[in-house]
C-alpha cells in the first residue's frame, strides 16, 4: 500500500477554470509533476475533469491487477448467487484495460470449467463470447 500513498483526494485538489488552465498550462503541468498534485478543471455547466500525474494511474496496468481479476473470476465459478453476474459485469466494464494475458486466462478458465458442468452456463458463455469479440477487435486495431 505504501506505493499508493501519494494519491491526493479529489476534495483536496485545487480547482481551476479551463481558461486558467489554458493561460498557465506549462506552469500547471510542471506543478502537477513536480509537486505530485492534481487539479480539478471546472467550469459552470461543464463536467469537471481531473489533471493529475500519469503515475497515479499506472497501477491499472500492473500484472497484479490481472491476477486479481483472474482470481475473482475463478472464485465465482462455483457460486450460484448474484456474484458471478457482478464479476462478469465488472470484467465487461473494464476489459479495455486488461492485458491480453488476463483475457486469455479468463477464456481458458471458462472453457475448462464448462467441461466440468459450470453453473450459470449461459452467463459464462456470454462473457467468453464478449471477450473473444473484444480481443478480435483489439487485435484488428493493432494490425
Amino acid at each position: 500500500m505504501e506505493k499508493y500513498k501519494f494519491l491526493q483526494p479529489v476534495d483536496e485538489m485545487e480547482r481551476i477554470s479551463r481558461t486558467e488552465l489554458g493561460e498557465r498550462f506549462d506552469e500547471i503541468l510542471e506543478s502537477c509533476e513536480k509537486n505530485n498534485v492534481g487539479f480539478v478543471i471546472t467550469d459552470c455547466g461543464k463536467k469537471d475533469v481531473i489533471l493529475c500525474p500519469a503515475h497515479w494511474i499506472d497501477f491499472r496496468f500492473d500484472d497484479d491487477f490481472g491476477y486479481i481479476i483472474n482470481c475473482a473470476v475463478r472464485y465465482v465459478f462455483s457460486r450460484n448467487t448474484y456474484m458471478p453476474g457482478l464479476v462478469c459485469d465488472f470484467v465487461r466494464k473494464y476489459m479495455s484495460i486488461f492485458g491480453a494475458k488476463t483475457i486469455d486466462i479468463i477464456i481458458q478458465d471458462i472453457d475448462r470449467d464448462l467441461d466440468f458442468g459450470l453453473d450459470q452456463k449461459e452467463l459464462w458463455i456470454s462473457l467468453k463470447n464478449d471477450l473473444l469479440k473484444f480481443k478480435e477487435s483489439r487485435d484488428n486495431k493493432i494490425e
